[in-house]
């Protein structure tokens, strides 16, 4: 019985995979929109934990109160790139998400520790963000305290993520920058009627181009 579930579920893992399969969901795109989301995630963290310190400040905590702008400039970058973080958020977990499937769910206590800290990362980072946006509306649909939550989850998310970062960190070395012989997608080429007409009729690339051409608007039309 247990080996017959196993098949069952690895075939269904299989499927999913091969279901939710793009070419745009590559380990390359998981670092260039990961990078982006981290660098968000750190600037929002710094920034809260500069807030948090003026409204709460240890008794050896002292503070410049000029010029006077600097809170509104921390706290302005406080909420664009928390703002930021939502899409790049979405994006990572559309990237990453045929990985959920993966088979076996866990196959050492190494890889079983670090797809906790992944689920730890995630939830905590929808909450962190759905409830700092209502926020910004001044909408608490709640009742525990907004503040309390808030740095909570910031320190969960942080430590998460240091830990998925050193987990992941030679995949995040081997596709950081772009390999050298990795071309960009190519622009295509529009080629416009009469260009094709005057290509010669044994010019396969020109043959190729006309028929994927956009057909330009009539000037007596």
């Amino acid at each position: 019985m247990p080996t017959m579930v196993t098949r069952v579920l690895e075939s269904r893992f299989a499927w999913a995979r091969a279901a939710l399969g793009s070419p745009a969901r590559t380990t390359r795109t998981a670092v260039v929109v990961g990078r982006l989301l981290g660098l968000a995630f750190v600037v929002c963290f710094a920034t809260g934990m500069y807030s948090h310190a003026l409204q709460d400040p240890l008794p050896w905590m002292a503070f410049p109160t000029r010029p006077t702008w600097i809170y509104q400039w921390t706290q302005g970058l406080h909420v664009i790139s928390g703002t930021a973080a939502i899409p790049l958020l979405l994006g990572k977990l559309w990237v990453v998400y045929p990985r959920l499937f993966s088979w076996p769910p866990v196959d050492s206590p190494l890889h079983g520790l670090e797809r906790l800290s992944i689920a730890m990362l995630v939830s905590s980072s929808i909450v962190q963000v759905a409830i700092g946006f209502l926020n910004t509306l001044q909408w608490y649909p709640w009742e525990f305290s907004f503040r309390r939550v808030h740095l909570a989850l910031a320190w969960v998310i942080i430590g998460s993520l240091a830990v998925h970062v050193a987990a992941k960190l030679p995949q995040i070395v081997e596709h950081w920058r772009r390999d050298r012989g990795e071309s960009p997608r190519p622009t295509p080429r529009i080629v416009r009627r009469d260009d094709a007409a005057a290509s010669a009729p044994d010019d396969r690339v020109a043959a190729d181009a006309s028929a994927t051409a956009i057909p330009r608007a009539r000037d007596d039309a």
